[in-house]
């Protein structure tokens, strides 16, 4: 729980995706990679299309363990990444079929990397037709792309950049917040994004807050 400067009661800030354990008070799932460090709360385990090896079989049958972990809350980020991956189209294809069969095998939302492969995620969605929810992270794309993965049943979550009108095209209902990488005061960001959606803060935490029922909270 984090007590917000200038407001009267305590609200749960979640920042659903992050590199670096925050110190601010927010409740947060760190992306471990392999394996969950002793003392993390909430944890997703994959591995990320810029690090799939040669023995990545090796990797996924370690990510495979630790998902049976009850701080493993969700799968990922796993993904297609034409931009900076070195593997190639057929292994990331692979790898994150792997990951799709253990988000559903182990009843966990599946949390995306996507870089210039939404066609590929999107055509392995309606072939698999998956019951576990699918998290588009860190998403910056426009609002046609938000349109096309909502209407595919994906969920967006928006780091410090994004689309503003691509924001306010996602319905409320599928929106999430991230740190990513950054290290600014969560409050800040829910506060800028509280403000494009015309929405309290607090209004803002409770949708979010509703949302991450599909993480077990």
């Amino acid at each position: 729980m984090l007590l917000c400067e200038g407001l009267n009661k305590k609200m749960i800030l979640t920042d659903i995706h992050c590199h670096n354990a925050p110190q601010d008070g927010r409740r947060f799932i760190l992306n471990c990679g392999l394996s969950v460090p002793s003392g993390v709360q909430y944890a997703s385990v994959g591995i990320h299309p810029w690090h799939i090896s040669n023995d990545w079989e090796r990797d996924m049958r370690i990510v495979e363990a630790a998902a049976a972990l009850p701080t493993v809350k969700a799968i990922g980020e796993c993904g297609i990444d034409f931009a900076k991956s070195s593997a190639t189209a057929d292994v990331q294809e692979t790898v994150l079929h792997r990951h799709i069969t253990l988000s559903e095998s182990a009843g966990k939302p599946l949390v995306l990397h996507i870089v210039k492969g939404q066609e590929i995620v999107m055509r392995m969605r309606k072939e698999l037709r998956p019951l576990q929810p699918w998290i588009v992270h860190g998403f910056r794309g426009k609002p046609e792309q938000a349109r096309q993965y909502i209407a595919a049943g994906f969920f967006l979550s928006f780091g410090k950049r994004f689309n503003t009108e691509a924001l306010l095209a996602t319905p409320l209902d599928r929106i999430f917040l991230e740190s990513d990488e950054e290290t600014a005061p969560q409050i800040e960001h829910y506060t800028r994004v509280a403000d494009i959606l015309s929405l309290s803060i607090e209004e803002l935490a409770m949708q979010i807050e509703s949302n991450c029922s599909i993480f077990g909270f």
